[in-house]
């Protein structure tokens, strides 16, 4: 089993790949990539767990996005 850790580091690996392999061309081309992997997320998180608990846990994501995210865009950097 992965520590929470190892998924975070996981993670961060894979979208990083997701994103060169997307080969955007503007912030808005990585918006929408970003997007598309939420959506698919979502609606695997929803096969494995049902539509309530996978709605509930991208709507406390994005609460916590709402909070503690940045408020304006940044300078895009490598994902550490």
């Amino acid at each position: 089993m992965t520590t929470p850790a190892q998924a975070e580091a996981l993670a961060k690996k894979a979208v990083q790949d997701y994103l060169n392999a997307c080969a955007m061309q503007s912030r808005d081309d990585i918006g929408n990539a970003l997007m598309k992997l939420v959506s698919v997320t979502g609606v695997l998180m929803a096969c494995t767990e049902g539509r309530e608990i996978a709605a509930q846990r991208l709507e406390g994501t994005a609460a916590f996005i709402r909070i503690n995210g940045p408020q304006f865009p940044k300078k895009l950097e490598e994902l550490h």
